[in-house]
């Protein structure tokens, strides 16, 4: 797994732009929920998926070796991608993520 601080790292570095995480922490996305979502950027869909994304980070599962499939590797018959692979295929990536990255 990466993490987010390393996963913004690497956006930051193959965008040439600064890319920062900001942990939210999960009291406070509650609370913007709760709150009713007074930003245009507090969409109630998106605030409730990362609400499940914190829980389920904070429970440890995802870190577990169990709860990676390997599902993908059969299905594209290829291991999958480093974050980093990813960012240097531009020739694979739409339009927008060809402007932001190359």
């Amino acid at each position: 797994p990466i993490s987010d601080d390393d996963l913004a790292c690497a956006l930051a570095k193959h965008s040439k732009r600064p890319v920062f995480y900001e942990d939210l922490p999960i009291n406070m996305l509650v609370k913007k929920e709760e709150d009713g979502f007074t930003s245009v950027d507090d969409v109630d869909w998106k605030v409730r998926d990362f609400i499940g994304l914190e829980k389920l980070k904070a429970s440890g599962f995802e870190e577990d070796i169990g709860f990676i499939s390997h599902d993908i590797e059969k299905i594209c018959k290829r291991k999958p991608e480093t974050v980093d692979q990813y960012l240097e295929a531009t020739e694979s990536m739409t339009p927008l993520e060809k402007w932001i990255f190359e």
